[in-house]
């Protein structure tokens, strides 16, 4: 039981972190503000990586689900 628990609790908090990550990434992709090309690259850096993590988050949610869905709960991730 409490192992369940604590799949459902990691599970929620995957989709929400990747789901908050890849939200960020694209608002700040749709308000560009930086001045020199410095700042762009270091811009365009933090948009990517934003978006990327989110996206790397999310996929472990979704690998968590299909052993879920699969009946493979003893060699899923958690």
């Amino acid at each position: 039981m409490l192992k369940t628990a604590f799949r459902v609790v990691s599970l929620a908090l995957c989709c929400i972190v990747g789901l908050w990550a890849v939200g960020h990434g694209i608002a700040l992709a749709a308000t560009v503000r930086a001045a020199s090309q410095e700042e762009m690259l270091q811009y365009l850096l933090e948009v990517s990586l934003s978006i990327a993590g989110g996206i790397c988050v999310l996929s472990v949610a979704v690998q968590q689900l299909y052993c879920w869905r699969t009946h493979h709960k003893d060699g899923g991730l958690i």
